[in-house]
């Protein structure tokens, strides 16, 4: 991968990515006291909000610690370091491009360059995610059943996407597992991509027999590692309990800003399913970070809790540290890393 390249295309990304940012605070701020939102904002519970940081930074150690864990069973002596730049590469680059598709790329380019893989990288990559996927849609489903059950108000708009979300995170979740366990999946899988690189225009036909060898090899490689998993039941058990503290701490940082912005009476839970509704119904568009989407449905499940410029607050502190500050913490991690690589190489 030319760096050069992967550099620019990665500025070009943020550019958009703040230009999307910019109109999204001029939509939420259009016609507000943005005086008064920023004064209500500020005079938040410090507490309240130092814990929904580390509620939101358990995001980051969680997926650091689960593709350790997969990536030792396939036998690389991962570090906890090494997991974390994984964690950060994939939240930061799957933030910044539509659909999150540039994450997973830049993860395994990570990992190839230190001596993983791609077949165990891609599958790591796939376990962690299919374990965390699951775990949601769990969630999903306890919001299906409960949200009805304790009288929860949701707006025909939000049923609509919410609904959809939860079909398409179904079948998502139902694919990954298939492709993951299933050797006769994984060969359809395999004939599909034989078929399609011999049509790849601008490609040598050599080039194109070298890679229909390596996907075959590839995907053998990767159902071995797949069985592999098979026999250490205990360790995907402790991924996905480690799945499940990660998604009940991001998605109870709008309780502890509830409780910075001096609210009280609403029940933990009752926000919470709130939230699992808003990250469904943000499933949907490919816009990077659910950006838009998932402000308008919190303003639409929220409306109801908080008064006047207090919800607008109440959204830019939520988002602001379960999404935005994730991702500047991610990039700046990310930086820091590129930096002492730099540093070490001109010093060698």
């Amino acid at each position: 991968m030319n760096n050069t390249m992967t550099i620019q295309k990665t500025g070009k990304q943020i550019l958009m990515f703040l230009l999307i940012l910019f109109l999204l605070f001029f939509c939420l701020m259009k016609g507000k006291d943005v005086g008064q939102i920023m004064d209500i904002a500020v005079s938040a519970s410090f507490p309240s909000i130092a814990l929904g940081l580390l509620m939101a930074g358990t995001f980051h150690v969680s997926e650091g610690l689960n593709l350790r864990i997969l990536l030792r069973v396939m036998g690389h002596p991962v570090s906890f370091v090494q997991g974390m730049k994984y964690a950060y590469t994939g939240f930061f680059f799957s933030s910044i491009t539509p659909s999150s598709t540039g994450g997973q790329p830049m993860q395994l380019y990570m990992m190839k360059r230190d001596g993983i893989e791609l077949s165990h990288g891609s599958l790591a990559l796939l376990m962690e995610l299919a374990g965390f996927q699951t775990v949601v849609f769990l969630f999903e489903i306890l919001a299906v059943i409960l949200v009805p059950v304790m009288g929860i108000e949701v707006p025909v708009t939000v049923k609509i996407l919410a609904a959809a979300g939860f079909v398409m995170n179904a079948v998502f979740v139902l694919f990954l597992v298939t492709v993951i366990f299933s050797e006769k999946m994984g060969k359809k899988l395999s004939r599909l991509i034989e078929r399609l690189i011999p049509k790849l225009p601008f490609v040598k036909e050599e080039k194109k027999q070298e890679w229909v060898g390596k996907t075959e090899a590839g995907l053998e490689e990767f159902h071995t590692c797949a069985l592999t998993m098979k026999q250490h039941k205990r360790e995907i058990v402790k991924m996905l309990f480690i799945s499940t503290v990660q998604i009940v701490c991001w998605f109870g940082v709008p309780y502890m800003v509830y409780l910075a912005l001096g609210y009280h009476g609403v029940p933990f839970i009752h926000l919470f399913l709130l939230q699992v509704l808003v990250y469904m119904a943000g499933a949907l568009l490919p816009l990077p970070g659910a950006m838009g989407i998932s402000e308008f449905v919190f303003i639409q499940l929220f409306g109801g809790i908080y008064s006047g410029n207090s919800m607008t607050a109440a959204v830019l502190l939520s988002r602001g540290i379960s999404f935005y500050f994730l991702l500047a913490f991610s990039g700046l991690m990310l930086l820091l890393i590129y930096t002492g690589k730099k540093m070490k190489r001109s010093r060698g």
